[in-house]
């Protein structure tokens, strides 16, 4: 897996002065340390009705998420990775830096080096990958995941691993651009096959 990223933004961000209200109040706490929308809710702004809707989704996988904050963050930097979606990298990375996360653990969980990461860590990124690249985990990684988690997580699992994909397709297509420079250069991802129990 592997994103096509445009060069330059294909649709440019909408100015806050063309957004509905109601629009304006969705997207209240989605703004950078200078007061500005950032760049993903604005451009998505181009469809207000379908961002007011989607937010809610993104509240609940980004606020109200039942995973733990850090194994969260490193699922969505892995998902940045592979997708060479490096909006949705450089926001994560900064995210992660503030729950905790050390920069050598956020470039092995994007790397695919994941030996040195805890036993929920690892079955987490396994289970990523195998979702980004068949929409599914076989039993074996099922049993892993359930012996770890339950129930109302797993289904965070598959919340988060979806949301992501989708902002890392939409980042990619309509070549949303980095806000300046980025936090920590995007790694290569390395495949990852699955591990045994």
């Amino acid at each position: 897996m592997s994103g096509v990223v445009p060069e330059k933004a294909r649709l440019q961000p909408v100015d806050e002065g063309e957004l509905h209200e109601k629009t304006l109040a969705s997207l209240a706490p989605y703004r950078d340390q200078d007061g500005r929308v950032y760049t993903i809710w604005a451009t998505l702004a181009h469809h207000e009705d379908a961002l007011r809707r989607f937010i809610v989704f993104g509240n609940h996988v980004l606020g109200k998420n039942t995973l733990p904050l850090q194994s969260r963050e490193l699922m969505i930097l892995r998902i940045a990775a592979r997708a060479r979606a490096a909006y949705e990298w450089d926001q994560h990375v900064r995210i992660a830096r503030r729950a905790g996360l050390t920069e050598d653990t956020i470039l092995a969980a994007a790397t695919g080096d994941w030996d040195g990461l805890d036993e929920l860590d690892r079955v987490l990124l396994t289970a990523t990958d195998s979702l980004l690249d068949r929409q599914g985990v076989d039993d074996e990684l099922w049993e892993r995941l359930t012996a770890h988690l339950g129930t109302e997580q797993v289904i965070d699992v598959l919340y988060t691993v979806g949301q992501y994909l989708t902002i890392a397709t939409v980042i990619n297509t309509l070549g949303v651009q980095v806000e300046g420079d980025l936090a920590l250069p995007l790694p290569e991802p390395t495949e990852k096959k699955e591990e045994a129990a």
